[in-house]
Formats: C-alpha cells, structure tokens, sequence
C-alpha cells in the first residue's frame, strides 16, 4: 500500500472565454496508492469532474488546458506526454467512468463494437475470444441477456442499462487506475450494490487504484479508505475516512456532513450550507468559502489560508488551524 499509482502535484486548470483565461482548478493535491479507493466529495462546481479530466487529458475540442503542475502516474508525468502516449495508456492502464453515459457511447456503433474495439486494441485478443471477454464483462455489471445486448445500440437501452456499460468498458482491460465519476448516479439500490461490490473486488484481485467521485456521502462511507473534501477548484481537507466522519475539521466539511440526515433525527427542515458555490469568474477574495462559514474571521475574507498538516494522516485549508502549534505546508 506504499506505492503511488497517482500524484497529482499544485495542478492548476484553466479555460478561456472571450478570449479571456479563467482558472477553474487552483493547486489541487492528492495522491492515491495501489488497492486503495480515495473519495473525491464536494458540491457540484467544487471541480471533481474537471479533476478526472485533467488526469485523463479529455480536453480535445475545449479551450481547456493544464497551466501548471504535475500528474505522475505510475512514475511518469502525463503532463509532459504526446497526445498518442497518452492514448495508449487510455483505457488500458487508465480508465474512466463517466458520469453521462449517453454522451460517452457512440450512437452510431452497437454495444459489442464499442466494447470489443477496446478489448482488441489493449488486450490483443483475437476477435473471437474479443467477443467473449465483452460478454462477460456485460454480465459482471448485472445484465442478463448480455448475448444480446452487444447486437444493440445505445439508444435502445436504459440509463441504467448503458451506465452498466460505460462500467463494463471501462473494467474491461483491468486497469492500473479507475477514474469513476458517479458511477452509479442513475442505477437503483440494488444494481448500485452490486457495481460497488464489483469494483471493490477489482480493488482487491488486481489491486486497482480508484478515484471515486460522488456525492454521496454514504457510498464513501462504505467504499473509499481515504477522502478528498473540494471546493471552488481546491482541495479544502483530506482525511482518512473514519477520522473524516468522525472527527471533520474544516467548516465545508463539517456542513456536508452535518447536511446528511440521520436515522432517529426529527427534524423537519434538514441542516444545509447557506449560499452556492462561487462561479470561475467571480471568486471571493481569500479563503473561496469565507462568505459561506459561520466561523470566518476577518483573515478568511483577505488571505487564502494556507494547507496545515493537522496529524500525519490529515491536512487542512483554514485559518482555524493555521493560528494553532500545527505544521503548516509552505
């Protein structure tokens, strides 16, 4: 559990519009070892899924790139590989999950093309023994009549039928690194336990590295070893989970769990975190979640609180910390 399969380093993110340059993703770090699953939480607009892009290097078509950073994977720096290195470590040893299967799958392809066009190009299998391999994988993920389905076309399954597939595609190449965002978003409780209790014994058998981004917190709870709080394209906190639940230190952290209702509660409105996320263009000066907290001091609203190492297995971004005998991250 030593080694890194992932680090990403100070990554910073930006896309233009009118022709001016926006900064989305500011000094973002975390780093994910082999077997381990780490959580990836925060609202939407905190920057999870611009996260996964970058790593990935999906920004064929937008005017986004990475302005700053590193992201090492496996010892190399994808920032500083050609379009086609990256593309063959791209389903292979790197795969993603993404969040809106419709717009990931090929309309115009069936099931089995798309599943198998990848399984030949990584794994060398004869067209054959492709077919297969696809099949298989489509009965892993909890379809049926998997035969069938590769003779299918997108449009003609269910949102949970092609969330299943966009899963099987990617599991397909048993790779080094799972990206999964909301992966199980449009499945009901029954098939979301069984994607979770696959992707735990992918972890386990090949010992899988898996960046999962979701919103819920009770999927973390149960699936991820550590996790990574963000807001407004920052890392605001990262913890191991159970000290995370326990014990979470940053005011961001303490509203997203204290917003999550609790069996035996009584409450007739549910706690929340008053306000929204600040968009790109219109970002708060210091500390992004300053006009959001009900513990901001007058330092929050000026300076950027920097990264504090809490304990040896948890870090922090704020003020609160900052002012105590605690290391702080130059």
């Amino acid at each position: 559990m030593s080694e890194h399969v992932l680090r990403v380093t100070d990554l910073e993110t930006s896309f233009t519009r009118d022709k001016k340059e926006i900064k989305i993703l500011r000094g973002v770090n975390f780093a994910i070892r082999k077997g381990e699953i780490l959580g990836l939480v925060g609202e939407s607009g905190s920057g999870k899924s611009l996260t996964s892009l970058s790593i990935m290097q999906l920004f064929h078509g937008t005017t986004g790139k990475i302005v700053n950073g590193s992201i090492h994977f496996n010892g190399e720096d994808l920032t500083k590989m050609s379009e086609s290195a990256i593309r063959k470590i791209r389903g292979k040893q790197m795969a993603m999950i993404f969040q809106e299967p419709m717009t990931s799958l090929n309309p115009v392809l069936k099931i089995g093309k798309q599943l198998m066009e990848a399984i030949e190009m990584h794994l060398k299998l004869p067209k054959n023994e492709s077919r297969h391999h696809a099949i298989q994988m489509l009965k892993n993920v909890g379809i049926g009549r998997a035969e069938e389905i590769i003779y299918e076309y997108p449009h003609q399954l269910s949102g949970g039928m092609r969330q299943r597939v966009m899963i099987a595609m990617a599991m397909a190449c048993h790779p080094n690194l799972l990206i999964a965002d909301e992966p199980t978003t449009a499945l009901d409780v029954t098939i979301q336990a069984q994607i979770l209790e696959l992707m735990k014994k992918l972890k386990e058998e090949n010992e899988t590295a898996i960046l999962l981004i979701t919103h819920d917190l009770g999927v973390v709870a149960e699936m991820c070893d550590r996790v990574v709080v963000m807001y407004a394209g920052q890392v605001v906190e990262e913890a191991d989970v159970f000290e995370l639940f326990a014990s979470p230190k940053h005011p961001y952290t303490q509203g997203l769990i204290a917003s999550v209702p609790k069996i035996g509660d009584n409450k007739e409105i549910l706690d929340s975190i008053n306000g929204q996320v600040p968009s790109p263009q219109n970002m708060p000066n210091g500390c992004k979640f300053a006009p959001r907290c009900n513990q901001a001091m007058s330092v929050c609203h000026e300076e950027s609180p920097p990264t504090v190492n809490i304990s040896t297995t948890r870090q922090c971004s704020c003020w609160l910390y900052a002012t105590k005998d605690v290391k702080v991250n130059a």
